[in-house]
C-alpha cells in the first residue's frame, strides 16, 4: 500500500502545479483509479494465494503456490510451499510405514487384533478373521462381537484392559474345530491415556492333533505288543509247567511263540518303516519302470497264493503306457498290502483284479476284489495307524499297512484312495506322475 499512496501523492502535486485546481481534481481522479486497480489486483493476487494455500493443503497435494508477485507475496508463496514439501514427505513416509506395516500384519501366521476399551476394532489381520471363522468383511470402527462372538475371547480381551495385564487362555473353537491360543496385552495410546488391547491368536489345533496322535500311537502300539507278548508269556509258562515233556505240546507251543515272534517283528519293522516316511528319513531310490513290469512282479508275488485260496487273479492293463519314476520295491511293498488285504477278505472262488491305466499324464493303478467290502463308516479312517475294520481285532495285520502305503504313494507325488460297497466289493487306487516325452 505504501506504492499505492506514493504514487497517489505525487499525481496530485503534479495536476496542482500544472493546471491549477481542474489538474488537481484529474489528477485525483487518474490517482484514485490507478490505485484502485493496483487494489483490485493486489486482492486478487491474496485471493489466489488463499485458495492455493487450501488446494495445497487439503485438496491436491501435489499442487505448489506461484511464487510470483510482490515482494511479500514471493516470499510468502515460497514459505507454504517449503511447509507443504516438508509435509508431503512426512506423509509419504507415515504412508509407506502404514503399508509396511500392514504388509507384516496380513502375512502373518498368527492372528492379530487391536481392540480399544469400547470394544472397538481398530486393526484385524486375515489371520485372525480366517482363524476365527468370521463370516463377512471386518474393518476398522466394527465391535469386537462383528469378529468373534466367542466368549473366552472377549474375556481375554476384557480382563487384559481392566487388569493391565497380559491375559492368555486356551479356547477350543466348535463352529471350525480350531484350537487357538488367545493372548492379549494391553497398552496405552499414545496420546491418552486410554489403554487398549493387542490380541495375538495362535492356532495349536495341529499341534494338539499331532498330540492325540502321538498318543493314540504308543496305546495302539502297547495293545499290539502287550498281545502277543501274552501268548508268548502263556505259551512259555505252559511249557514251565510240564508240557515240554510232551513233544507234541512242545512243538505246538514253541510254534506259537515262533509265530508270536514274527508278528512283534512285522510290527515292530513296520513302525520303523512308517516313522521313517513320515519324517521323509526312508531313503527313496528312483528310477524309470515301465508300469507294465509294476503290475507284473505283484501279479507274479501272489499267483501262488491266489490259486491256494481259490481265487481268480487278474490283471488288466491299458496298452501305450507311458513309463512312471519310482521306487520300485517301495511301489510293491504297496501292492502287496493291497492284494493281500484283497485276498484277506475275498471269499473262495472271488476275482482280484489289478489295473493300470493313464489319465492326462498321470498313471494308475488299483487292486479291485470281490469281497465283502467296507463298512461306510469305517471307509474314511482305514488309511489311518493301527485302524482295523475288525473290531474285535481277530484278523491278523499290524493294521498299519494301508497308513504305509499312503505315505508311499505321498512320497511319490500320488494320492490314493478307496472305494467300496458291502458285500461287492472294493476297490484300492493310487496314482503316479508319469513321465512325459
Amino acid at each position: 500500500m505504501l506504492i499505492e499512496t506514493s504514487l497517489l501523492i505525487a499525481l496530485v502535486a503534479a495536476g496542482t502545479l500544472m493546471s491549477g485546481v481542474a489538474g488537481t481534481i484529474l489528477a485525483g481522479v487518474l490517482a484514485t483509479i490507478a490505485v484502485l486497480y493496483r487494489s483490485l489486483r493486489l486482492t486478487r493476487q491474496f485471493s489466489d494465494l488463499t485458495e492455493d494455500v487450501v488446494r495445497a493443503t487439503s485438496i491436491d497435494r501435489n499442487h505448489r503456490l506461484d511464487p510470483t508477485g510482490p515482494a511479500e507475496l514471493t516470499r510468502l508463496a515460497r514459505a507454504v510451499n517449503r511447509l507443504v514439501d516438508r509435509v508431503a514427505d512426512d506423509i509419504i513416509e507415515d504412508t509407506a510405514e502404514r503399508i509396511r506395516l500392514a504388509s507384516i500384519l496380513d502375512s502373518m501366521r498368527e492372528g492379530v487384533v487391536v481392540v480399544d476399551d469400547e470394544g472397538v476394532i481398530e486393526s484385524a489381520n486375515p489371520a485372525a478373521v480366517e482363524m476365527l471363522g468370521t463370516v463377512g468383511e471386518v474393518e476398522p470402527g466394527m465391535q469386537l462381537t462383528s469378529l468373534t462372538n466367542h466368549p473366552d475371547v472377549i474375556r481375554v480381551v476384557k480382563m487384559s484392559i481392566e487388569t493391565e495385564q497380559q491375559t492368555a487362555a486356551e479356547i477350543e473353537l466348535f463352529d471350525n474345530r480350531r484350537t487357538l491360543m488367545a493372548m492379549a496385552a494391553p497398552y496405552p495410546r499414545p496420546d491418552t491415556d486410554v489403554v487398549r488391547a493387542l490380541l495375538l491368536l495362535t492356532d495349536l489345533t495341529d499341534i494338539r492333533r499331532l498330540d492325540i496322535t502321538r498318543r493314540e500311537f504308543v496305546s495302539n502300539a502297547s495293545h499290539e505288543l502287550r498281545t502277543p507278548l501274552a501268548g508268548i508269556r502263556a505259551s512259555a509258562e505252559t511249557l514251565q509247567h510240564g508240557a515240554i515233556d510232551d513233544s507234541e505240546d512242545r512243538d505246538q507251543f514253541l510254534t506259537m511263540i515262533r509265530e508270536d515272534v514274527e508278528h512283534m517283528d512285522m510290527l515292530i519293522t513296520e513302525m520303523l518303516e512308517l516313522s521313517r516316511l513320515e519324517s521323509g528319513e526312508s531313503e527313496m531310490k528312483f528310477l524309470d519302470v515301465a508300469p507294465q513290469k509294476l503290475v507284473e512282479a505283484a501279479m507274479k508275488q501272489f499267483s501262488a497264493v491266489a490259486v491256494d485260496s481259490e481265487l481268480e487273479l487278474v490283471a488288466n492293463i491299458s496298452p501305450d503306457l507311458p513309463p512312471v519314476s519310482v521306487d520300485a520295491e517301495k511301489i510293491d511293498h504297496v501292492f502287496t498290502n493291497l492284494i493281500s488285504n484283497a485276498v484277506k477278505w475275498t471269499p473262495a472262488e472271488g476275482t482280484i483284479t489289478v489295473k493300470a491305466w493313464a489319465d492326462d499324464g498321470t498313471v494308475w493303478f488299483s487292486v479291485e476284489d470281490t469281497g465283502l467290502g467296507i463298512d461306510p463308516e469305517h471307509l474314511p479312517h482305514i488309511f489311518e495307524r493301527f485302524f482295523k475294520t475288525d473290531p474285535a481285532r481277530s484278523q491278523p495285520g499290524t493294521g498299519l499297512g494301508l497308513s504305509i502305503a499312503r505315505h508311499i504313494v505321498d512320497a511319490h507325488g500320488g494320492v490314493i484312495s478307496a472305494t467300496s460297497s458291502v458285500g461287492e466289493g472294493s476297490e484300492f487306487a493310487f496314482t503316479v506322475p508319469g513321465i512325459q516325452p
